[in-house]
């Protein structure tokens, strides 16, 4: 007994065509390769254009809605933020401790005289770099001291702190010192404080 033919009219769209039967058949833009030892032909990938579907009706455009108070939906101008410019006052004591510092370590590397700091050290820093210039002081041998880096900052009781490296040869040490106003009021910073490693 065998079942009669069923036909469909009106196939449901989530189902193939009718035409289709399942079957993967070549494409017909590209010519089956053949290859050796007897092996069924293979056919390359299709290299037929994709087709790529129009403009979808919607409410959508795939353009960004304009700022609501934007100007007449123009692009807003590109407003560029300055920087305030740095402390006047801590860019001259800056300058002043590279200064100073600068002409400690040639004291101390016998390279000049201690009185030439004296307008810009205290007593008790002076007496100390002179100090320095008689004895061992680590890495010496390895060449003269060179100033690196110096960085400055306000600290407690108005003065400000002095922070940075120098080096010798292929070693790096590191400073610090203590800025304050010279006296009388109103005078260039001084070097109450100095601190080797």
């Amino acid at each position: 007994m065998t079942a009669p033919d069923v036909r469909l009219d009106h196939p449901p769209t989530s189902e193939p065509s009718l035409e289709d039967d399942g079957i993967d058949r070549p494409c017909a833009c590209a010519p089956p390769v053949a290859l050796p030892c007897s092996a069924p032909p293979v056919t390359p990938p299709c290299s037929a254009p994709l087709r790529v579907s129009g403009r979808r009706p919607g409410p959508h455009s795939g353009r960004s809605p304009d700022r609501v108070g934007s100007n007449g939906g123009r692009p807003e101008p590109v407003r560029t933020v300055l920087r305030p410019d740095p402390d006047p006052e801590l860019a001259a004591a800056r300058s002043a401790a590279d200064r100073l510092l600068r002409g400690a370590f040639e004291v101390i590397d016998r390279r000049r005289a201690p009185n030439s700091l004296r307008a810009g050290v205290s007593p008790a820093v002076l007496g100390m770099i002179a100090s320095l210039s008689t004895t061992e002081v680590p890495g010496r041998a390895a060449g003269v001291a060179v100033l690196r880096t110096v960085h400055v900052r306000r600290g407690a009781g108005g003065h400000l702190e002095v922070f940075g490296s120098y080096s010798r040869g292929e070693r790096r040490f590191a400073v610090a010192a203590q800025l304050s106003i010279g006296r009388p009021a109103g005078s260039p910073w001084i070097v109450t404080s100095l601190r080797l490693s």
